[in-house]
């Protein structure tokens, strides 16, 4: 008789077992009641056809045995008196009770990856399948995400300027319960009214002296900066000075005296790099106000070109500039920008350090008579809350922030430093670390509540679901997976996207409030230019949204609509519909849009040009050009295949017919059409690895969170111009 071969041979090893299977001659199986063991779900599913290496096994025995083979009527007594032999294809063989479990080792191969994601929702899911997945199995939730997207489908672009009681308007949560924007203001007012009255450290500043004002501005050297706006076939030259600005017309000029053109938004020149801009939140304003952190352009110069460099002691004064911008002045409907130059409000300094980062509490507190309270990452590594008084716009501010309001860090700890922030409610925000650890604290009283180790190295961006999901917190680290914790259950509510990426660039995570997901970069272990979507309930599988045609810089998604902005190292400034391109149906031809696109050229030589122009008094030159036709919104290394594919089957298609007819048919040389499509392909693709000037890339876009106000949008460039846009399509 030959030896029964191993259940497992030609079984390929994974990683979940299957339910244990006995047979005889082993512990008897566990008893099952009745009632539990008839299942009409799986009675398809209990008729297993024998497997074919079985049927080779009881075949081999029987010849061996000598005794011929047996009966038809004896061999259906025997297989209905023994039970079918089922296999267990599970990771390992489980002999029995009193025997082993073989764990399979781990493999060592680095192309074979274990880290998997096995779970309900497929990769191959599409629309309604995959909106029942993500958003199910409650028909609330799926009739919320069904109404979303029929409510913007016509707006695959930009969103729409209407009011949220328009059907086609933008709209507020849908995920919160009624009422709850006005019961945070409430719970905020009385949480300030309190922190006000007993806070034991009042935040302390005094107004800066013109004699020390110069000192202190970080304005750029050499002068302004020559600007090219307007019309691709026409534009026009103007000089935008440090601290200037100009309204916008719809033509991308400042509007003149007789001009009745429509207004679309302001340029300004903060005279540095604008690392981070955050909107304040403000319900009951007909202006906005916008933070603006900034640097000077020296800090991300080459070594030994500064002064900086010859004397080794780094600039340890930040500022922070605020930007105020005023509506037409109508009360009704969606707001409209005025034709009023921005105004520099104020400007906070301080010795913690160049500012880094800046987020706004997302509550709004205008009825408490401040603009808000602004949360600050420095560059000594700590994270600051600073209040923000209501500021008269005739005369700007210039103040020296001496203490703050609150001071958040771990001092106890060597060397760990702050390097990420958001927030969660009014009173809670949480800090990401340099040693991969994050921090709840609360802010009055300041306490730290909780510290989580997610990550083994710097984490770069962090980011909360408020306000529908504020303890859910996703986490960026420079190195590794990206990882979705919840904050109220971090010891077991924990996911993470399985494919490891090296992250430099901060300001590519936020918060969809629309599709309950985050907005990331595409998680991957090679360069690339895909920002995915990331939904809280599956945060371990990725759908692509948009590809940039250059490194990806910045990312931010609207507060009342599904629209995302992309910012790139080209200086190019993408957008489109999220929502419509993740339930898109096969063959739907959606599209995204370019808003402009920025060039910056700096003056190497500051003397005079060939024709006698003297460009002293000026740092360099932009260009912005706006009025792009749409694209199609998918990845350039798809389109290749697709048209690699029609080629191949046009090909194929020449020679069957050129079969049916007898002969060969002659090759009439490429198609012209096809060739020069893939090369245009083959110039997309180039275009991911071309390297621009540094201050040529978008550091920072920012959507209005502000109802309102929700289709203003600023973009900021590394040449220190921010551009603040009325995006809203009529």
């Amino acid at each position: 008789m030959r030896p029964r071969r191993a259940a497992t041979r030609g079984v390929k090893k994974r990683y979940t077992e299957d339910p244990l299977a006995f047979v005889d001659g082993e512990d008897d199986p566990v008893a099952i009641p009745d009632d539990q063991s008839a299942d009409g779900d799986f009675d398809a599913q209990a008729e297993v056809v024998q497997d074919e290496d079985d049927d080779i096994d009881d075949g081999d025995a029987s010849s061996d045995d000598g005794a011929g083979q047996q009966p038809a009527a004896e061999a259906g007594k025997a297989s209905a008196a023994q039970p079918r032999r089922h296999r267990n294809a599970g990771a390992g063989m489980i002999q029995s009770r009193r025997g082993y479990h073989d764990i399979p080792q781990y493999p060592l191969e680095t192309r074979i990856v274990t880290r998997v994601y096995a779970g309900p929702l497929r990769r191959y899911a599409r629309y309604s399948a995959l909106r029942d997945s993500m958003y199910g199995p409650e028909y609330q939730r799926i009739k919320i995400i069904w109404d979303l997207e029929n409510r913007w489908t016509d707006f695959p672009l930009l969103p729409p300027k209407l009011p949220p009681d328009d059907p086609q308007g933008i709209a507020p949560s849908p995920w919160v319960p009624a009422g709850f924007e006005l019961s945070q203001e409430r719970s905020a007012y009385h949480w300030y009214d309190e922190y006000q009255i007993s806070c034991p450290e009042v935040q302390r500043s005094h107004i800066v002296s013109s004699k020390h004002l110069q000192q202190l501005l970080s304005r750029a050297e050499g002068g302004g900066l020559a600007t090219l706006i307007g019309p691709w076939e026409g534009q026009q030259q103007l000089t935008l000075n440090s601290g200037e600005g100009f309204a916008l017309t719809t033509s991308g000029v400042p509007p003149t005296e007789s001009s009745n053109e429509k207004m679309n938004g302001w340029m300004f020149d903060v005279g540095g790099i604008p690392l981070a801009v955050a909107w304040a939140p403000l319900s009951r304003r007909s202006s906005q106000v916008l933070a603006v952190a900034s640097i000077p352009f020296a800090d991300q110069e080459l070594e030994g070109s500064r002064e900086k460099s010859v004397t080794g002691v780094p600039d340890t004064t930040g500022c922070i500039q605020f930007w105020e911008f005023t509506s037409d002045g109508r009360e009704e409907g969606m707001a409209t920008p005025s034709r009023s130059p921005p105004k520099l409000l104020a400007t906070k300094f301080f010795d913690w350090g160049r500012p880094k980062r800046l987020q706004w509490c997302p509550v709004p507190l205008d009825s408490t008579g401040i603009y808000g309270v602004l949360a600050v990452l420095s560059g000594d590594g700590r994270a600051r809350i600073v209040e923000v008084r209501n500021i008269d716009p005739n005369n700007t501010h210039y103040e020296w922030v001496e203490s703050s309001t609150v001071n958040l860090s771990t001092a106890n700890d060597y060397n760990v430093n702050v390097t990420c922030l958001t927030w969660t409610s009014t009173n809670r925000i949480a800090l990401g670390h340099s040693d991969g650890s994050i921090t709840l604290w609360s802010v009055y009283p300041v306490k730290m509540l909780q510290r989580v180790n997610v990550h083994s190295t710097y984490v770069i961006d962090i980011c909360s679901g408020y306000p529908s999901s504020p303890y859910l917190v996703a986490s960026i680290p420079v190195g590794g997976c990206a990882t979705l914790t919840d904050l109220s259950q971090p010891s077991s509510e924990t996911t993470y996207f399985p494919v490891p990426a090296i992250t430099f660039q901060p300001n590519m995570l936020c918060w969809s409030e629309s599709m309950q997901g985050f907005m990331a970069l595409y998680p991957s272990s090679t360069p690339t230019t895909t920002v995915a979507f990331l939904h809280h309930r599956f945060f371990c599988q990725a759908r692509s949204t948009i590809t940039g045609p250059n490194s990806v810089t910045c990312i931010s998604a609207g507060s009342s609509h599904p629209f995302i902005l992309v910012g790139s190292a080209d200086g190019s400034v993408y957008s489109c519909n999220a929502l419509q391109k993740l339930f898109r149906q096969k063959g739907d031809p959606l599209k995204k849009i370019k808003i402009f696109e920025h060039e910056y050229r700096p003056i190497d030589n500051p003397a005079t040009q060939p024709n006698g122009t003297s460009t002293a008094q000026l740092r360099g030159a932009v260009r912005v050009l706006h009025g792009f036709l749409p694209e199609i919104n998918d990845d350039p290394r798809t389109e290749k295949r697709k048209e690699i594919d029609r080629k191949k089957r046009l090909e194929r298609k020449k020679q069957q017919v050129g079969k049916r007819k007898g002969r060969g048919k002659k090759n009439d040389g490429p198609d012209v059409d096809l060739d020069d499509r893939e090369a245009e392909i083959d110039d997309r693709l180039a275009s991911r690895v071309v390297t621009h000037e540094p201050l040529t890339r978008i550091t920072a876009v920012a959507w209005n969170p502000n109802q309102r106000f929700s289709c203003w949008a600023a973009c900021a460039m590394g040449s220190g111009l921010i551009k603040i846009m009325d995006l809203g399509v009529e």
